[in-house]
């Protein structure tokens, strides 16, 4: 419990400073935001009026403080570019990158933990430099090159999807999960490939050590041993990297999403880049920390609760 509370707290200490350092970093780079909505024609008076009614005549801390408490109300600020509530722009795009990461992350955990156990019983054998090269070869390739491949192949050839008409998830939920699927796909590819590696590293780590040889030498069946207590060692080092990963899933949207046409958070983010959309920009920035941080903390949770260790470590602290 002790465990529990220390890393909730950590979590929240690290996001005030997230938060602080993102405001500060706009503060410095953005420029005067009245004058960017209102564009060089505007007079002293108008400037003046926007100002006021965007709070930015007050001092840095108190607008700073307004804009983190606005995170537990919906209160993000204004867009620049939309006139409108940063919240209502972002939220419905943030479902969908928050849906591909999670139909990412459930393939690459479906895939990548069965894979790389099975992988372990060709170590060494005549098919072991195959997988090798496989693996290998699906980390270097790029998920943009990927995606250019599945656009083609699925989309334009064999008509399973139309690569960039992102169909609406309310009126064509079929559509869009598929659209989706392939878009994982591209994703999870190369960190299925990077998990499997690892998973396999781990197991033949595992068996190797001194409780594994003497289960053996009494004559428990080496499978049994394998699945039985090999594979829930394993799994305290492939869930932390699992949650690293989960973590990278939402960033590494931002490319599947252009390549896709998926109005996502991602591809958000780049047009509020590119038209400096900085309230947008901010909030989008804080959002992906937080999930970032969320997702290493619940990895931290879940280790902890598999590990009988970690849990009198942190029982003891």
């Amino acid at each position: 419990m002790k465990y529990t509370i220390r890393r909730i707290w950590m979590l929240v200490v690290t996001m005030l400073i997230v938060s602080f350092m993102t405001f500060l970093a706009f503060e410095l780079v953005s420029g005067d935001p009245a004058q960017t909505m209102l564009g060089t024609e505007a007079t002293p008076e108008q400037l003046a009026a926007l100002r006021h009614e965007l709070g930015l005549d007050q001092p840095f801390f108190a607008r700073y403080f307004r804009w983190l408490g606005g995170f537990f109300t919906g209160d993000l600020g204004s867009s620049y570019i939309y006139r409108q509530g940063v919240w209502g722009l972002i939220a419905p795009k943030l479902s969908l990158t928050l849906l591909l990461a999670l139909i990412s992350f459930i393939l690459i955990t479906v895939i990548s933990i069965p894979l790389g156990v099975w992988s372990y019983r060709f170590v060494g054998g005549p098919f072991d430099w195959l997988r090798t090269t496989f693996n290998q070869l699906c980390m270097a390739v790029p998920p943009f090159f990927v995606g250019i491949l599945l656009c083609w192949i699925f989309g334009i050839i064999l008509h399973l999807f139309t690569p960039g008409d992102f169909p609406a998830l309310r009126s064509d939920p079929g559509g869009a999960l598929r659209h989706l699927l392939f878009a994982s796909i591209c994703l999870c590819i190369p960190r299925i490939a990077m998990t499997v590696r690892m998973m396999r590293s781990t197991v033949i780590g595992e068996m190797e050590k001194a409780y594994v040889r003497t289960a053996i030498s009494r004559g428990n069946d080496r499978r049994q041993v394998l699945t039985r207590h090999v594979l829930k060692n394993s799994l305290t080092s492939t869930v932390t990297f699992l949650g690293q990963t989960m973590a990278e899933l939402v960033g590494g949207s931002i490319v599947v999403e252009q390549v896709f046409g998926i109005p996502g958070l991602g591809r958000f983010l780049v047009s509020s880049i590119s038209n400096r959309d900085y309230p947008v920009v901010q909030a989008i920035v804080v959002l992906l920390a937080f999930w970032v941080v969320l997702a290493g903390t619940i990895a931290d949770l879940i280790n902890q609760r598999v590990d009988p260790r970690l849990r009198l470590g942190g029982g003891a602290k």
